[in-house]
């Protein structure tokens, strides 16, 4: 019996010492851009299971220390960061989707001090990662419960891909570098002057382009752009497309008539329009200097000058009134009017962020040569800026 005793024994505490000793599996986390905080740590038990863990310098603290910008702006600083290293490595075997897990220190200054690697991939991988920590900006350090500044730890994960699952970053937060400001809407008023360069809106020769600037509207929509960048993301060359639409409300009751040779109007003494609109619409190319204060689309002052050039692809005038018997009309010619193909604008077009102002001024006439008077339209109003 003492015999069966003694050996139930020492096979008891085999099995527990074993059960001590058994190397513990390392626990995979998969989700991806992980930041883990060192939380502040009490006086408990020892856990009955014991797991492998990456860590780093583990200091206590009560408040932990954040990213200038927040969780947001740190996940868009390795993002950016990573995706740097990856256009600038020319191998063709990059080890896509791997990841290298770093912990350093946050002073209680905000420095970013002593990295190391707690689960690296290979030389190349590591060094980029303690390159991207080593050149974070200062962060705001941990505080303890007094509120002072005190030294903390922190740990990241940093994938090496550019799907980094960043779904909660706003949409506004990649609206910082290189854009230009010409997509967007225009809306503005037309004022037809008598010759280029002459501020002049008196037509003595052809009192009929005289025009009613508060009912000469000007929509443009600006459909495509892009920046050529010159000085960094502030100075630029843009360009792009887009379409205008331009039409000239007439001051009386004037109907167009015109052959090969000329343009020119009548007035219609029987009857009174409520609208005489002469429409035109435009397929547009802009060529732009562009400057921005910097390199943020929703936080800077922008100025942009340069040319705009356009070819006509529609014009009509339409006509609209009350016959004497009460009858409503609509009367709509469909012409060229011997207009002008093309047209080229001066533009000058300055703002905040989405919103600014333009103005546009024809360098040439808005009809073909020898046809009628030289028209030159001055074209002004406010802009909806969309980043793109």
């Amino acid at each position: 019996m003492k015999l069966t005793f003694t050996f139930a024994f020492t096979i008891l505490n085999f099995a527990v010492f074993s059960q001590v000793l058994e190397k513990p599996q390392v626990v995979e986390n998969t989700e991806e851009n992980i930041i883990e905080v060192n939380a502040e740590v009490g006086e408990v038990e020892p856990p009955l299971v014991v797991e492998e863990a990456w860590f780093g310098p583990a200091i206590d603290q009560n408040r932990t220390p954040s990213f200038p910008g927040g969780q947001d702006s740190l996940n868009r600083y390795i993002k950016e960061a990573v995706e740097q290293f990856i256009f600038a490595d020319t191998s063709e075997n990059f080890p896509w989707g791997e990841s290298v897990y770093v912990a350093f220190k946050i002073s209680s200054e905000g420095n970013v001090t002593d990295p190391i690697i707690e689960m690296g991939y290979n030389a190349l991988l590591d060094s980029a990662a303690l390159e991207i920590v080593r050149n974070m900006p200062l962060w705001q350090p941990a505080t303890n419960d007094n509120g002072d500044f005190i030294e903390s730890s922190y740990r990241l994960q940093i994938l090496f891909d550019f799907d980094l699952g960043l779904d909660e970053l706003d949409w506004e937060s990649e609206l910082a570098k290189n854009k230009a400001h010409w997509a967007g809407f225009e809306f503005g008023l037309q004022m037809n002057t008598a010759g280029f360069l002459e501020p002049s809106t008196t037509f003595d020769a052809a009192p009929y382009w005289q025009n009613n600037v508060a009912k000469s509207l000007v929509f443009n929509l600006n459909t495509f752009q892009h920046k050529f960048s010159l000085i960094a993301d502030v100075f630029g060359i843009t360009t792009g497309y887009g379409f205008a639409f331009n039409n000239t409300e007439l001051t009386s009751s004037y109907i167009l008539k015109h052959d090969d040779q000329s343009v020119y109007a009548i007035s219609d003494t029987a009857q009174i329009y409520k609208r005489n609109t002469l429409y035109a619409a435009y397929f547009t190319v802009p060529l732009l200097l562009d400057f921005t204060a910097n390199n943020s689309f929703k936080n800077s002052f922008y100025v942009n000058a340069g040319v705009v050039g356009g070819v006509r692809m529609y014009s009509h005038q339409r006509l609209t009134g009350t016959y004497a018997n009460g009858d409503k009309f609509e009367n709509t010619t469909k012409s060229d009017f011997n207009m002008n193909s093309w047209m080229l604008d001066a533009t000058l077009r300055m703002g905040y962020g989405y919103f600014g102002v333009f103005a546009n001024y024809a360098m040439v006439s808005m009809f073909n040569q020898g046809t009628t008077v030289g028209v030159y339209p001055l074209r002004f109003g406010i802009s909806f800026n969309i980043p793109q």
